[in-house]
């Protein structure tokens, strides 16, 4: 992360940063301090994550630059309260650039630190929370929503909720399906996915028609500009989060339960589990390579745990 950055060593250039640093410094400052060696992006995120521990150290009257152990033990305890593990490791990378910078002492390297950070990481682990499944009901919902369109848009979402939930699709699968993999024969419509074939329903067939009438051929699911244009390129996992967000909105979900990529195998999980079909049979159908994720998502935690450690361990002996 700190890529080959020049230390500042000149004084008067040192005292400016640094009084930027302690009152509030913005993405193109921080950009100059760290001769533009990243990008806008990460100028503008690394700014604004030591403006949050500046202001957090000048709440407790504690010094930024240099920081010691103790304060930064302190912001860690004040903001995994409020973030993610993968948020406040951010935070600690920014500092440790920072302090870098001027050749003080990193306080993010610490054994203290480190010993948080790991415990941090473990408890993480442990409170990842299951996606919001998506259900039959939630997809009878959206085709009542949209089916009656013909904006593109609608077509091809309408048409990506259907192919998540009836195929278990992960998110990999959608981008990479062709055309080529969809099939109509006497029965309807069928998909082709790792050499497995799955049946639509009457509903999801008509759905994919729909949009087949826009993409006939090559990638089948695309972005879409704000001019109703089609791109050539597949969807990007950006373009996917909106498209599954965008489900979550039509249906007035909380923002707590919004969907994610996996929400589709969720839902197909317990349903499935529901219906009666063995662990095996749902894990062939979802095409896991373990029995592990289909038992999280059916509820049976414990199994999964089990499952997950003998996957790790047949795969450390191949």
């Amino acid at each position: 992360m700190k890529k080959d950055i020049p230390k500042i060593t000149e004084p008067d250039e040192a005292n400016r940063f640094k009084g930027l640093l302690r009152s509030s410094i913005d993405s193109q400052e921080f950009a100059d301090m760290t001769a533009n060696c990243y990008s806008r992006s990460t100028n503008l995120a690394m700014s604004k994550d030591w403006r949050t521990f500046n202001e957090f150290c000048q709440l407790h009257s504690h010094p930024s630059l240099p920081a010691t152990e103790a304060t930064l033990l302190e912001f860690i305890e004040h903001t995994i309260q409020a973030k993610k593990y993968s948020s406040v490791r951010r935070y600690l990378v920014t500092i440790s650039v920072v302090h870098y910078l001027f050749d003080y002492k990193d306080p993010t390297r610490s054994r203290q630190v480190g010993l948080v950070m790991n415990q941090l990481k473990i408890a993480s682990y442990t409170k990842v929370k299951q996606t919001t499944p998506f259900t039959s009901e939630h997809l009878a919902e959206l085709h009542k929503l949209l089916s009656s369109s013909d904006e593109k848009k609608d077509c091809r979402d309408l048409a990506i909720y259907f192919l998540l939930y009836e195929c278990a699709l992960k998110r990999r699968d959608l981008k990479s399906l062709a055309a080529e993999d969809i099939v109509q024969n006497d029965d309807g419509y069928s998909v082709t996915i790792d050499d497995r074939q799955y049946r639509l329903s009457e509903y999801g067939g008509d759905s994919i028609q729909r949009w087949l009438n826009f993409v006939p051929y090559s990638v089948l699911f695309r972005a879409i500009d704000r001019h109703g244009n089609i791109s050539d390129s597949p969807l990007d996992d950006s373009s996917i989060h909106r498209v599954l967000k965008r489900a979550s909105q039509l249906l007035s979900l909380d923002d707590t339960l919004s969907f994610s990529s996996q929400s589709g195998r969720v839902g197909a999980v317990q349903e499935l589990s529901r219906e009666g079909l063995k662990i095996r049979e749902i894990q062939e159908f979802g095409r896991w390579a373990s029995p592990a994720m289909p038992l999280q998502y059916s509820g049976k935690t414990s199994l999964s745990e089990e499952q997950k450690s003998l996957f790790k361990t047949k795969k450390n002996h191949d």
